[in-house]
């Protein structure tokens, strides 16, 4: 990724208010004992707002039982989550000028308190939707607070260090949330992720309140505009999220609702942008977003998110297809989550240096090497056999986005840090879409893979075939003890056989998914040295054009010195 040739736009339109200098802030005095009460404030509100995504949304099958629905109806409880998540966070600037993020992120909270409440009593999937769309609008805040909170924590000419670890705290709720749902599920059912969920929000609504950052200065910037391109906005991006979540579920040519969904939800877009390009003060600034340098970040961010789906839709989809779930696969689990510190840890190596495309040219490398050694998986690999390349991902997965932060946040820095909750609001709404879009193509890309390898594995198998017969013969027998009816055996041996076919279909499916991955992820890796190197070879032509002007103008100047008779000549 290239860095800012100019310096860019605000990123959203409202004006903010004057900060200090960074003279002025260096100057104040840092407080050990606030930095630590920030930094644990941080580490808190990152894990609840992780856990708060990924405790249902890893967790569907386990909770359709509880809540008396079936698989599509319990997909809702993403879309739910997904489509206030991102409406809400174009928001927040506005809202952080208006009332104050942290006064934002209460309100959220308590909400979603009272959502809570109702669901616990009444127990059934529509108060379920409420809460999870109740929890999505209040984790946009918390998302941004967890990052500012750890900003704080550290110095302030540590800030790309605290601005690492902020992100940090926010993804491990992916791998955590594994370990801890089989206990839960085990213990109370779907009570028991809802009640943790409850418990996590209010710990950090106590935490916010009691620690609380340095508020900046309040101004009106809300008018009555806003509702309407709002309205238009949040309607398009839930819709959207419908189309994604939905798509693989009730499959996309199968739905007519879904291609009425994908159209509302383009004209909504459309119509929010068309509002937008005309108001004085809007909410973001659609320009500045289609700038050439954010246009590229946005889609280098978009398509690593796709490539990073491998990991909850291929590898441990994978394992959950060969017959293991959450608790069988702990130590990999673990691994992710030392994966992830480690990859934040090493992208600290180049702050010194500044070389923040480096970290993610190598992420990119390390996900290819994960995806090609996952691309030879058989029905015998075991969760054990997936430690190395899935810690290797999460490094890369850990790095890239270290890159990525780093990136964007130079433009913040040279606009004197104003626009800090727009970039970080933007960047995470990206990473969200970018999930859903992901894990929404490699899904259906899996299912029609799939769909190809069953048909080309039972295309040859016919009853005359003495292998496909023998093998029949062989599941059968396995029914010799308990069916004594043959004909009753040999169907029972067809579907044994059909069962394998399945199972074996599944597993190529899976290693075409990887080999996509590994496609996809060298397909970036070209694309993004190569804006590098075209930066580089742009920035050492400015500077030598520099140098060439300034020995010119030298040599000119020594020429017209040299022409011109000294005074004691004459």
């Amino acid at each position: 990724m290239s860095t800012p040739d100019l310096p860019v736009t605000p990123l959203a339109a409202p004006p903010s208010p004057p900060l200090a200098s960074p003279a002025a802030a260096d100057a104040q005095p840092y407080d050990l004992r606030h930095g630590l009460a920030c930094a644990g404030v941080s580490l808190l509100v990152g894990l609840t707002q992780g856990l708060g995504i990924f405790l249902v949304n890893n967790n569907l099958t386990g909770i359709q039982g509880p809540l008396g629905a079936t698989a599509a109806e319990a997909s809702w409880l993403t879309t739910a989550y997904f489509a206030t998540a991102l409406s809400a966070a174009v928001l927040l600037t506005k809202m952080r000028l208006q009332f104050g993020l942290r006064r934002f992120a209460e309100w959220g909270i308590v909400v979603y308190l009272l959502i809570s409440v109702v669901h616990l009593v009444a127990q059934d999937l529509s108060s379920a939707i409420a809460a999870r769309a109740a929890l999505g609008f209040a984790a946009s805040p918390l998302t941004t607070l967890a990052i500012l909170y750890m900003l704080e924590a550290v110095p302030k000419r540590l800030a790309p260090v605290g601005l690492l670890f902020g992100f940090a705290t926010l993804q491990f709720g992916a791998p955590l949330s594994r370990i801890l749902s089989e206990s839960l599920l085990q213990n109370a059912s779907w009570q028991g992720l809802q009640l943790l969920d409850v418990a996590l929000a209010c710990a950090c609504l106590a935490a916010i309140v009691s620690v609380r950052l340095t508020p900046p200065p309040l101004m009106k910037v809300l008018n009555r505009g806003d509702a309407v391109s709002f309205l238009f906005y949040a309607t398009g991006l839930a819709l959207l999220c419908v189309v994604c979540t939905q798509g693989r579920v009730n499959w996309w040519t199968d739905t007519a609702w879904l291609g009425v969904c994908l159209a509302g939800g383009i004209g909504s877009l459309g119509l929010y942008v068309l509002i937008e390009l005309r108001r004085a003060r809007p909410l973001l600034d659609l320009r500045w977003l289609c700038s050439p340098y954010m246009l590229r970040l946005t889609f280098a961010v978009l398509l690593f998110r796709i490539v990073l789906s491998e990991q909850p839709t291929g590898a441990i989809t994978l394992m959950n297809t060969l017959g293991f779930n959450n608790d069988q696969m702990h130590p990999l689990f673990g691994r992710v989550a030392f994966g992830t510190a480690a990859g934040f840890l090493l992208s600290l190596l180049v702050l010194p240096t500044r070389s923040f495309r480096l970290p993610g040219l190598t992420a990119l490398v390390l996900i290819f090497a994960a995806a090609l050694l996952d691309g030879d998986s058989t029905s015998l690999t075991r969760p054990n056999d997936l430690y190395f390349s899935q810690t290797l991902l999460a490094i890369g997965t850990a790095m890239f986005l270290s890159s990525s932060l780093l990136l964007g946040f130079i433009p913040v820095i040279l606009d004197g840090m104003k626009n800090l909750v727009s970039f970080l609001a933007v960047f995470s709404a990206s990473q969200q879409l970018g999930s859903l879009i992901g894990s929404a193509w490699l899904s259906t890309f899996l299912a029609d893979r799939q769909k190809l390898h069953y048909a080309q594995l039972l295309e040859p198998l016919i009853l005359a075939d003495p292998q496909a017969a023998a093998r029949i013969a062989q599941g059968a027998a396995a029914y010799a003890g308990v069916v004594g009816d043959p004909v009753q055996r040999g169907a029972l041996g067809v579907a044994s056989l059909a069962q394998q076919a399945t199972r074996e279909s599944f597993v190529l499916a899976y290693n075409d998914l990887f080999q996509l991955v590994a496609l996809l992820s060298a397909s970036t890796f070209v694309w993004l040295a190569y804006l590098a190197v075209r930066n580089h070879l742009r920035t050492t032509a400015a500077a030598k054009a520099v140098t060439d002007a300034a020995v010119r103008a030298d040599a000119d100047a020594v020429s017209r010195v040299t022409a011109t008779p000294s005074t004691a000549a004459t």
